[in-house]
């Protein structure tokens, strides 16, 4: 069933393959999302770990295709955008629609595929697979979500210091401004201090260690390179795929661990969730409390916990609720951790 991680970027990629498009024909590739949001919001529950899991080789063999697979469709965008043509008011039309379409199918595809197998590959011992996981964050222009991740989050998951723990009554529009930029300056300040240095020392011997200015390097590096050789508007939608895709990391980031930051509700590391598409789709971090319970197992392996407050959906239509009716949600969310206060 973990072959359903495939369905969005593999849609992705044979839709920028097939293109351009008609206006019709563009809009009729959002489909497989809408689809994956109705059988995410409708589908069945599940409570306990699936009898049978995939053997290790069979899943990094997953892991590594959805990588490849991620590197081939950002190539294929940025082909994609520089062959649209701009002549006539038809072509203007068309293309507008087209440029839409590909952030959306391909901005969609980058957080909750690419990012989501980072997750994992950035949690692994091996040097190789590390590096596909910061390859995979390079493309989303967020690598320095390694040091926050792995050094601020998981030492300090429903801590009042914890960055990516939204606090109770916090709005997703508050969080994100506190976050997406925040989650940099945090990252800075871990690496500053492991090599000595306060956040506004410059030490050239030294820096050359930071890993956080790798990333940054790296990014400016790549953006260059996508200016020069696909124009201006190819790297202005690469940008922009990449703050939605981080826009749905942080969403998820939001609503899995909202409230949770003081303790006045019961202890948990995270909301639970129970929807089967959600599960397999998100190749298993959808287990969310049993990766801070273990971060270095693989997905695949993390039991399911119902220990914590429940999410109603899965983290499809929680990521739209978040951001479409984040009123509506946040009174959800009060009950549902006071019910868990109650029963805990």
């Amino acid at each position: 069933m973990y072959l359903l991680s495939f369905i969005l970027p593999l849609s992705t990629c044979v839709f920028l393959a097939s293109g351009p498009h008609s206006y019709g024909g563009a809009l009729a590739w959002t489909l497989p999302f809408w689809l994956v949001l109705l059988v995410d919001w409708l589908g069945p529950k599940v409570t306990v770990q699936p009898d049978s899991r995939p053997v290790k080789r069979y899943y990094d063999t997953l892991l590594g295709a959805l990588t490849l697979l991620q590197c081939f469709n950002i190539i294929l965008m940025l082909q994609y955008v520089s062959d649209l043509v701009w002549q006539t008011p038809s072509d203007w039309g068309v293309g507008l629609v087209n440029l839409v379409v590909v952030r959306f199918v391909v901005g969609t595809s980058s957080g909750t595929s690419a990012i989501v197998v980072a997750h994992e590959l950035i949690h692994r011992p091996q040097i190789y697979w590390q590096l596909c996981g910061r390859v995979l964050l390079l493309s989303v222009c967020y690598e320095h979500f390694v040091v926050t991740h792995k050094q601020g989050h998981h030492s300090n998951v429903g801590m009042a210091e914890d960055i990516a723990t939204a606090r109770f009554g916090e709005t997703f529009k508050a969080y994100w401004r506190r976050v997406y930029i925040g989650q940099l300056r945090y990252a800075w300040h871990v690496e500053q201090q492991r090599l000595g240095l306060q956040d506004s020392q410059v030490n050239c011997r030294q820096m050359l260690n930071n890993q956080v200015l790798h990333g940054l390097l790296l990014e400016a590096l790549l953006l260059l390179l996508v200016l020069l050789c696909f124009g201006w508007l190819a790297a202005a939608l690469f940008i922009y795929q990449a703050v939605a895709a981080v826009r749905i990391l942080e969403a998820v980031n939001y609503f899995q661990h909202w409230g949770l930051s003081d303790g006045r509700f019961g202890k948990s590391f995270g909301w639970v969730n129970s929807a089967w598409l959600t599960s397999y789709l998100f190749i298993g971090l959808a287990n969310h409390i049993g990766h801070h319970t273990d971060e270095k197992a693989h997905f695949y392996q993390i039991p399911y916990s119902g220990q914590g407050p429940r999410l109603p959906y899965g983290y499809f239509v929680m990521n739209l609720w978040v951001k479409l009716g984040n009123s509506s949600y946040q009174k959800m969310a009060e009950r549902a951790l006071l019910d868990f206060q109650r029963l805990g």
